[in-house]
């Protein structure tokens, strides 16, 4: 096989005869391309090897992947591994060859099969392209490249005449009249043209005087900015780039970035909305702690007056049981008149009464101002709980309930402030037998559990509570119940204080109710108590 072929001048190669050029350049491999089979002569010039050197190598040493030579139309596949496998099967349309003196060789590549004898091989047909081709080529694919690249280009020579502008260039200056009448024009005469255009140039120098603003421009040209920079146009806003190269000219890149802009803008807006929102909430947190910190010195400054007060409450309450029980036990004599007889009796309940709410108001304001103190003491379980059932005895007879003591250990003690522990205790009888049914039943009992605290709880077959009714139950004031089974008027206090109370002393108060089964309520003294 021969074709008619234009030798290249590869720079170094020695000349070949006329009939060399003539004849086209053919190696032969073996099917899997790991073998050189045979080459013709003017393979072996074109080279620089003997056939034996030739035939010595592997096909693939033949190939340049040196960096210095890179083949823009070649491509070469990718191993799994990520290196390039420099395989004769990989080659399409051009290669860079390797010299034996190590000068690069452009080819175009023809590639086939010839099975002679049932022996397939790989035919190679190698044709020269001269460095000249090569660089005229890689000219047209650059400026292909620049044509239709994304950012607007313009370029000027050493002399400020228009050399070029790309596709992008008159898409964002669509007035720019085409490349072809444009070509070997002055910068100035460019921009005289684009203030002909209203509205795309915003300086106001550019009419107030317009020749102050060409020299302007011409001073920016031979002297362009460092850097990027943000330019604001009649058609946009555009990222900008200018450069002036020795010897070459200069050149002006600029990147249309309106939308993203606005979105930068819109970005900013929001995020000092959202500062100005964050300002309001931290400064609203502050007021709103001020605020608690308020309310709680105004409610400490109520429990310290309440617990101040409790002399100046107390001692006329006291008199009027006096005198009532003067009158009551007639330690003077008869009054006289049968209608008084009542009165005092009356006088003396309602003054007991009110000595009891009072007591507890004041009771419950000395523990939230911090001013209840513990008068703490070894008390014998057994006798408290006794003494406490027979104080409610008389409760119990007149609703109709029993009350029964079960006590787990005859020998216990509690270590506690007796007269609370009294009070804790008969608070939780006064509200087992209030709101149980006749005939129901009620437990009084002591034991200890398996983290070795001493419990002592009021256990009844009452109307219960359900866990809203509970919550409520434990706030001051606060009356949760059926008022039919509820004759007696209290004041919501009987549970916040057990609750406070049995906090001093380290322990917890514990309930569990049900409605219509009953509740049971436990004081849970800490073990070593």
């Amino acid at each position: 096989m021969s074709v008619e072929i234009k030798g290249p001048d590869v720079g170094g190669l020695s000349e070949t005869n006329q009939a060399d050029r003539l004849e086209a350049a053919i190696l032969v491999l073996s099917d899997d391309y790991l073998s050189l089979l045979d080459a013709n002569s003017r393979a072996l010039d074109m080279l620089g090897y003997s056939r034996d050197e030739l035939q010595a190598l592997v096909p693939d040493e033949l190939i340049d992947a040196s960096p210095s030579y890179p083949s823009l139309s070649s491509y070469l596949s990718e191993t799994p591994k990520g290196k390039i496998d420099h395989s004769w099967a990989s080659v399409k349309d051009e290669v860079t060859l390797r010299h034996a003196n190590g000068q690069a060789i452009f080819c175009r590549v023809l590639t086939g099969r010839l099975d002679v004898g049932g022996c397939v091989q790989q035919i190679i047909t190698l044709i020269p392209i001269s460095h000249d081709q090569k660089l005229l080529k890689v000219g047209a694919l650059l400026r292909l490249a620049v044509e239709h690249m994304p950012d607007a280009m313009i370029i000027y020579d050493t002399d400020d005449r228009l050399m070029y502008f790309n596709k992008a260039y008159r898409q964002i200056f669509s007035y720019m009249p085409p490349l072809e009448e444009m070509m070997g024009k002055h910068y100035l005469d460019v921009i005289r043209h684009t203030m002909e255009v209203p509205g795309v140039i915003t300086d106001p120098l550019s009419t107030s005087d317009p020749e102050a603003y060409l020299e302007k421009r011409l001073q920016r040209l031979h002297n362009p900015p460092d850097g990027p920079f943000e330019q604001k146009t009649g058609v946009g806003w555009h990222m900008v780039s200018e450069m002036r190269i020795p010897g070459v000219g200069f050149v002006n890149l600029r990147r249309d970035i309106t939308v993203e802009k606005q979105f930068r803008d819109e970005m900013s807006q929001a995020n000092e909305q959202l500062a100005t929102v964050a300002k309001a909430m931290e400064q609203s947190h502050a007021d709103a702690l001020r605020a608690q910190i308020s309310a709680e010195q105004a409610n400490r400054s109520k429990s310290e007056f309440l617990a101040m007060m409790s002399h100046e409450l107390r001692t006329p309450l006291n008199a009027i049981i006096g005198f009532s029980s003067m009158m009551t036990e007639k330690i003077f004599g008869a009054i006289g008149n049968e209608r008084y007889e009542e009165y005092p009796t009356l006088i003396h309940e309602s003054g007991q009464h009110l000595l009891a709410i009072i007591n507890d108001i004041l009771d419950l304001a000395k523990v939230e101002s911090g001013k209840m103190e513990l008068d703490s003491e070894q008390i014998n379980v057994v006798e408290i709980i006794q003494e406490s059932a027979r104080l409610m005895k008389g409760l119990a007879v007149t609703r109709g309930v029993s009350i029964d003591i079960d006590i787990k250990d005859d020998d216990a003690t509690i270590y506690a402030d007796s007269r609370m522990m009294k009070q804790m205790i008969v608070n939780l009888l006064s509200n087992a037998c209030k709101y149980t049914p006749e005939g129901g039943d009620i437990v009084l009992f002591f034991e200890k559990d398996r983290n070795n605290r001493k419990i002592i709880g009021v256990r009844d077959t009452g109307i219960g509570m359900n866990k809203a009714d509970l919550s409520l139950a434990l706030i001051p004031f606060q009356q949760v119940g059926d008022v039919s089974t509820n004759t007696d008027h209290g004041t919501g206090l009987g549970l916040p204080l057990v609750r406070s109370f049995i906090e001093l002393h380290g322990g917890t108060l514990e309930i569990e109710s049900e409605p219509d089964k009953g509740t049971c309520a436990c004081l849970c003294f800490p073990a070593g108590s």
